[in-house]
């Protein structure tokens, strides 16, 4: 789970600190997966092996980007095409359509097309970053299917990935998230086990500014 991979300014808020990775350091997590054997994979792959039994390539790997993040597409992507990984990008659907010209901070409908091109899939985060509990049963699924109507009209295709906004996730969301019509789902829980019985609250490992590589390596080994 990474977020924002950029140079720091260094007068940036501490919470927007602790989600930067830098390029150079990031560069050498994708260097170190690519040379221990790991392998990205896709949402599809993904959904078929839970829920088909389809078998995935040996040390397979998730790579998610949440929030929408523009460096996504300019910093990220390109690393990651040098050694071959793919990666999914959850976006804030309303930051993308309120989006001004000459603000740089998210993604555009160009680059998020760019990078299917690329491989990479795209899903949802909602459509203001709201978290779900906070919301009623109906604000909820409003947010969760305009999001998902969004991606799916300018993609020109289905979008049935999600992610909790901030990670809030109760079993009232779950069935939300399952009546917008999503079929997986990640949380920021913890840890890399995930199991056809709950596709829509699946763990991760997170991967903030102090990480580094041997972070990764140990998150990974453990």
């Amino acid at each position: 789970m990474y977020h924002r991979i950029a140079v720091l300014a260094g007068d940036e808020p501490a919470i927007t600190v602790d989600l930067t990775v830098e390029p150079g350091e990031f560069a050498l997590q994708m260097q170190w997966l690519q040379d221990n054997g790991y392998t990205s994979i896709t949402q599809m792959q993904l959904y078929s092996a839970l829920e088909e039994g389809k078998p995935l390539p040996d040390k397979p790997v998730l790579i998610t980007f949440d929030d929408g993040y523009r460096s996504i597409a300019t910093t990220a992507a390109p690393i990651m095409t040098r050694v071959d990984m793919v990666g999914t990008a959850y976006v804030v659907t309303d930051r993308i359509a309120n989006l001004k010209k000459t603000d740089p901070t998210w993604l555009t409908w160009s680059q998020l097309r760019t990078l299917e091109q690329r491989g990479w899939d795209i899903g949802s985060h909602t459509a203001s970053h709201t978290e779900l509990p906070k919301l009623t049963p109906e604000a909820a699924l409003k947010t969760l299917r305009v999001s998902r109507f969004a991606l799916e009209k300018r993609l020109a295709h289905p979008v049935q990935w999600f992610c909790y906004p901030a990670g809030s996730v109760d079993a009232a969301s779950v069935e939300l998230v399952k009546k917008a019509g999503y079929v997986l789902a990640t949380t920021t829980k913890s840890g890399d086990v995930h199991s056809a019985a709950d596709p829509l609250q699946l763990s991760r490992i997170r991967i903030s500014n102090s990480t580094g590589v041997r972070g990764l390596a140990d998150a990974l080994s453990s």
